[in-house]
C-alpha cells in the first residue's frame, strides 16, 4: 500500500512539474504579447498623427489647385480679350 501511495504521490508531483512549466511558458507568452500590444499602440498612434498631417496637406493642396484654377481661368480670358484687341 505505501509503495502504492508513493507511485501515486511522484505521479502527481511530475504533473504539478510539468504545470508549472506550462504556466512558466504561458508567463513568458504574455509577456512578450504584452510588448507586442505596446508596440503596436505607438505605431498606431505614430500612424494616425501620419493621417492628420496627410489630410491637412491634402487640404491645403485641394485650396491651391482652386485657387490655380481660378487664376487659370483669369488668365485664358485676359489672353482672349486681348486676342479680340488685336484683331
Amino acid at each position: 500500500m505505501m509503495d502504492e501511495t508513493k507511485q501515486i504521490l511522484t505521479a502527481i508531483l511530475g504533473r504539478l512539474d510539468e504545470m508549472g512549466a506550462n504556466i512558466q511558458a504561458i508567463k513568458s507568452d504574455v509577456a512578450v504579447l504584452k510588448t507586442d500590444v505596446a508596440v503596436l499602440k505607438t505605431d498606431v498612434a505614430v500612424m494616425k498623427a501620419d493621417m492628420a498631417e496627410m489630410k491637412d496637406t491634402q487640404h491645403r493642396h485641394e485650396r491651391i489647385l482652386e485657387l490655380l484654377s481660378v487664376k487659370s481661368v483669369d488668365q485664358e480670358a485676359s489672353i482672349r480679350e486681348l486676342r479680340k484687341t488685336q484683331s
